[in-house]
């Protein structure tokens, strides 16, 4: 996940499951682009800033995961430099993306709670799936340290997108983006925060087509993809280097020794390769509890800090109330 500074528009670099280079593996199914691409997204156009309520200044476009929750997915084509989704490319990440909401369903299911996640379901014309020709230059790269520009140009497709018509359709007003980037990449995603109040209100994903720390060229597994689309609902990551405010170092080892396999650690398997027909992960207590899904969890008790924590709200720092939302506007942190 990354954040922002709201008063000046920083992106801080907070990059979700990374790992140091690993030994490379076969190379799954990688599709080609010699094929007719889908009609593209028209261009984002200028739209007013939508009237929210505390709540949603408080959640973002994504409240929490107990909610049903739109999900719409993405494909950035950059024709300058030839990299584009094909038909077949797409469909492979939707079949990831498909994975990722089923493993999330079972996990919620688990833990008590049901989830309803609307995702493109692959079928022809689907309206969770669009392609858009993105304007700003991407970086991609091990850092993903994608350009004011770019955010600035996806903040604006996603409020564009945003539709009262798609919000009518699924009966919620609860909306995320999955991106698709078409470069090697980092894969993070932008959340709201509580403090930034109007501001980047909508929230997506930024998933790269392929791993920037593989060894040699291999697709997002289907374990970050659902990394990611837990950020959207308030997970943080719990990895060394972690820039949640709650997460610090003597927490990141307590979850290493007794949550291995927590999918907000590593998105990896234990050899450090990634694994593509399924998700060998868990949802631990403590990240069950960010996300809504349990009412409290044994590291309340261990980590002082933890006490505040508001399950799927993001937070630059404390806050000593829980009403002191901002009316509107960007907030200096």
């Amino acid at each position: 996940m990354k954040r922002r500074l709201a008063a000046l528009l920083l992106v801080l670099a907070l990059l979700c499951g990374c790992v140091p280079r690993r030994a490379g593996q076969s190379l799954p199914y990688m599709p080609s682009v010699d094929e007719p691409l889908p009609s593209a997204t028209p261009a984002p156009t200028a739209t007013p800033a939508p009237a929210l309520s505390l709540e949603k200044m408080r959640y973002g476009s994504v409240g929490l995961l107990a909610e049903p929750t739109v999900l719409v997915s993405v494909y950035l084509n950059d024709a300058a430099t030839g990299s584009v989704w094909s038909r077949e490319a797409q469909d492979e990440a939707q079949r990831q993306v498909a994975m990722a909401v089923a493993w999330i369903e079972e996990q919620a299911a688990a833990c008590g709670a049901q989830v309803q996640l609307y995702c493109d379901d692959g079928s022809a014309g689907s309206p969770l799936r669009r392609t858009y020709s993105v304007q700003a230059r991407l970086r991609g790269g091990p850092e993903s340290e994608e350009s004011n520009a770019f955010l600035d140009e996806m903040d604006q497709l996603c409020a564009t997108l945003d539709t009262e018509e798609l919000q009518e359709r699924y009966g919620t007003d609860r909306v995320g983006f999955l991106l698709f980037l078409p470069v090697s990449g980092t894969s993070f995603t932008m959340a709201h925060y509580a403090e930034d109040g109007a501001a980047f209100y909508h929230e997506y994903c930024c998933i790269y087509r392929y791993d920037a720390y593989a060894a040699q060229t291999e697709p997002e597994s289907p374990a970050t993809y659902a990394h990611e689309i837990l950020h959207l609902f308030g997970a943080p990551d719990l990895y060394a280097g972690s820039s949640d405010v709650y997460v610090d170092e003597e927490l990141t080892a307590y979850v290493e020794q007794t949550y291995p396999d927590d999918i907000m650690l590593s998105t990896y398997a234990p050899d450090g390769t990634n694994v593509y027909t399924g998700i060998e992960k868990i949802l631990s207590p403590l990240t069950a509890y960010c996300l809504g899904l349990a009412e409290s969890c044994p590291e309340l008790e261990l980590f002082p800090q933890l006490a505040g924590v508001e399950p799927g709200v993001f937070r630059y720092g404390a806050s000593d109330g829980q009403d002191d939302w901002p009316d509107s506007g960007v907030i200096a942190v």
